[in-house]
């Protein structure tokens, strides 16, 4: 165990470390200790220089978590063989009955030890980790743009012309988004569908109106849908969307099932848009034109294995 405070090596479980650092979680019972948090926060803050939320957390924890089941499944295979070999001899059928249950509830032991752990149980973990103020400086918790950040350049995208509207289905989202300057490098109007933030609501209405056939791109986790989020768009900021303008690159259950590199990432099918690799997610809303009409017809979770790199998915967690 390994204090966070002065990084020294403690023996045994403490709740306590010399240098007067007070654990949070008790290792022995518990399946975080307080180096491991610390360490999910470094990697999801891509070392204490990306703003990150609770989920984006998540996401990281399951990608560290995962365990190969390659070993646990041939360490059953023999050992359930040879057991079988001696049941099998010893009562004939009945013990080839009683090898072949063991094998399958041996199976399904190892399958159900490597089941990740819910957004749940991971939240009532880290509350207590915030509650203690031990959380990184980087987290972002509540959505804070009510006005405009200190370093905002919104304005600069109309010097040189945004060619896009980026929306999402999260408030936290969009701060992350906004404060870590995607809306820069992307060259887009980042909003989330309910108008948040407020002060970017005029700016929208003036694109669209400005620029024909503006593309809107939308960004949704598992739990949202085009249509649901037009709808939220066109009576939160008072607009009319044309079918032709809207981009849906948003994740759908079924797309994540089948891309099996996105799904062998995340471990989970159903999740907030802030779940998903934050790289994947800022490579797909930045492609060009031409990218995001065949992303169009593939949808997100397809497309990500013509249109975007899973090495850059690394840089968080």
């Amino acid at each position: 165990m390994i204090c966070p405070s002065c990084e020294r090596f403690l023996k045994g479980y403490n709740t306590q470390c010399s240098c007067g650092y007070k654990f949070i979680f008790r290792a022995k019972t518990e399946p975080f200790n307080d180096n491991k948090m610390k360490k999910l926060e470094i990697k999801a803050s891509a070392f204490n220089t990306r703003y990150f939320t609770k989920n984006m957390l998540y996401s990281v924890f399951l990608k560290t978590s995962a365990k190969s089941l390659i070993a646990p499944i041939i360490f059953v295979v023999i050992f359930c063989g040879i057991f079988s070999a001696i049941l099998i001899g010893a009562l004939s059928y009945i013990g080839l009955i009683i090898a072949t249950l063991l094998f399958v509830v041996a199976i399904k032991l190892v399958i159900k030890s490597n089941k990740p752990m819910s957004i749940e149980d991971f939240s009532d973990y880290y509350r207590r980790w915030v509650n203690a103020k031990r959380n990184n400086s980087y987290l972002v918790d509540k959505p804070k743009l009510k006005k405009p950040p200190a370093n905002n350049q919104e304005t600069d995208i109309f010097d040189y012309g945004a060619d896009r509207i980026v929306v999402v289905d999260d408030p936290l989202f969009v701060d992350c988004l906004i404060l870590n300057e995607e809306h820069m490098r992307s060259k887009a109007l980042i909003v989330s569908q309910d108008g948040y933030p407020h002060y970017l609501k005029d700016q929208f209405k003036n694109l669209l109106e400005q620029a024909e056939n503006m593309p809107v791109v939308l960004l949704h986790g598992t739990n949202q849908n085009k249509i649901n989020m037009v709808q939220a768009i066109e009576r939160n900021f008072n607009v009319k969307l044309a079918d032709t303008q809207v981009y849906d690159l948003g994740y759908y259950e079924e797309q994540i099932k089948q891309a099996k590199s996105l799904y062998k990432r995340m471990r989970i099918t159903k999740c907030t848009v802030d779940m998903l690799p934050y790289p994947l997610s800022t490579q797909l809303i930045s492609k060009d034109k031409s990218q995001l009409q065949d992303m169009l017809v593939l949808g997100a979770a397809a497309a990500t294995a013509s249109y975007v790199s899973f090495s850059l998915a690394d840089d968080f967690g």
